[in-house]
């Protein structure tokens, strides 16, 4: 090709980038090459090994802890990464002490009554009695352990993973496949808006759960919580930040995904503060759940508590052929007193959310949404789907996903995962503009365990 005609193509693809942009979309397009790069080994404990993909500023922690008990995994993620929780745990809740008043505005009043008069450590505390007897040992377990393993105070770990309970996040749930994608893969976007500013995102982990399946916790407490006899436990891989161990996004060897968005609702008496943290839950949907059929019974029998959004995936890695009986996909508003459930003809249709065929999706905003940016983006894509395209073109533009911003391709196995980077000088600050790295999940999950 000549220097004019590719000054010509160059000029064509420039011109035709700006032509798919939508008018009220304000961001711009994520142009940044995918990384890919596999992890480096970095460390090894029993029970556990460390690897680091990526470096500066978009550096990921891989972590990997095996199964004895809950408390042995959470002593080996202690001990591989005791400096950076010893670091972590004081760092992030200055952070938090400064800025409370802000965080006050936006939680429900009676949660802002509580840090109000019991302070932050105290409203936690007080999640906790009111949630533990409803909550599945294994969790506490494990906290013990993490606690035990990195040298911090057991009670910060403790209430760090209570936060969720209280302050949840705009987010935005996607799942498209069939006839929306460019290869009828299932794709699965998780994109948190969150405080994208929070130190918290400088230590960014991605935790592969190989659990014991033999673990005796499982057979004599599982029908307690979920009311069901049989389970089987999947090694699977919790997408967040280091001493989160509930789940923010996870996907496990089973192709079960879910991802979360905060659900806004005038009613008062759907939500309660009796039951077990939405992280735990979904933490123990992806990894016992098989199909969307047994996730749905576990989130049904489950004791739910505050009101969101889910995301929920399911994918047949096994079928001879994909379509509707082995590929699903369903959006879910899930709360303490509700629950329903959203296939794609299901979603409600307006001109700022038009039903897309193979296409559930809820942006970033108050639910149901008047913002077109994110429906008309859908439209411009749609039947040419994949993860780079919804990286350049979609969560970029739509400005969804500044804290964490994951894409899941169920059919090639792979994450495509950002953060984050409060502290870079050169920016940008949000994830759905930094690089995005991706991840072999079948190689995570076949990681032998350490010698």
């Amino acid at each position: 090709m000549n220097s004019v005609s590719l000054l010509l193509f160059s000029l064509f693809a420039v011109i035709n980038i700006v032509q798919l942009a939508d008018p009220s979309c304000k961001g711009k397009f994520n142009t940044i090459p995918i990384f890919r790069d596999a992890p480096k080994f970095v460390s090894s404990v029993p029970n556990g090994k460390r690897f680091i993909v990526g470096s500066g500023y978009d550096k990921i922690n891989i972590v990997h802890v095996y199964g004895g008990t809950p408390y042995d995994m959470g002593y080996a993620l202690g001990k591989l990464m005791s400096k950076e929780l010893q670091t972590l745990i004081p760092e992030y809740y200055a952070y938090l002490d400064k800025t409370i008043e802000d965080a006050l505005k936006k939680v429900p009043p009676f949660v802002a009554k509580w840090i109000a008069e019991l302070g932050l450590p105290g409203a936690l505390d007080l999640t906790y009695e009111i949630t533990r007897f409803y909550t599945p040992p294994w969790y506490d377990e494990e906290i013990r352990g993490l606690a035990a393993g990195s040298g911090v105070n057991y009670l910060d770990i403790r209430r760090m993973n209570l936060l969720p309970e209280l302050i949840k996040a705009a987010c935005t749930v996607l799942g498209a496949w069939g006839e929306s994608t460019l290869s009828s893969t299932l794709l699965h976007v998780r994109a948190l808006d969150w405080d994208d500013e929070a130190p918290i995102a400088k230590y960014a982990t991605v935790t592969v759960y190989h659990p014991n399946a033999s673990y005796e916790g499982y057979a004599q407490h599982f029908h307690e919580y979920y009311r069901q006899e049989n389970y089987k436990s999947h090694a699977f891989a919790n997408f967040g930040y280091l001493g989160l161990i509930g789940s923010l996004g996870a996907y496990s060897e089973a192709s079960i995904a879910l991802g979360e968005k905060v659900w806004i609702t005038q009613e008062k008496d759907i939500t309660t503060r009796f039951g077990n943290p939405w992280t735990y839950v979904l933490r123990d949907v992806v990894q016992f759940a098989d199909s969307i059929d047994t996730a749905l019974t576990m989130i049904a029998n489950a004791h739910r508590t505050c009101s969101i959004h889910l995301g929920l995936g399911s994918y047949e890695r096994n079928a001879t052929v994909h379509d509707d009986q082995t590929v699903g996909f369903r959006g879910i508003e899930y709360s303490a007193k509700e629950l329903n459930v959203f296939n794609w003809q299901d979603m409600y249709n307006t001109p700022n959310h038009p039903i897309l065929k193979d296409v559930v999706y809820w942006d970033k905003h108050v639910q149901p949404s008047n913002d077109p940016c994110l429906g008309s983006l859908l439209v411009n894509q749609y039947g040419h789907l994949d993860a780079p395209t919804i990286i350049r073109n979609i969560t970029s533009v739509s400005e969804t996903g500044n804290a964490l911003n994951l894409v899941l391709d169920y059919a090639e196995n792979a994450a495509y995962i950002a953060y984050s980077a409060p502290e870079d000088p050169q920016g940008p600050l949000e994830a759905f503009s930094r690089v995005h790295t991706r991840l072999d999940m079948a190689q995570l999950f076949a990681e032998p365990a350490p010698k």
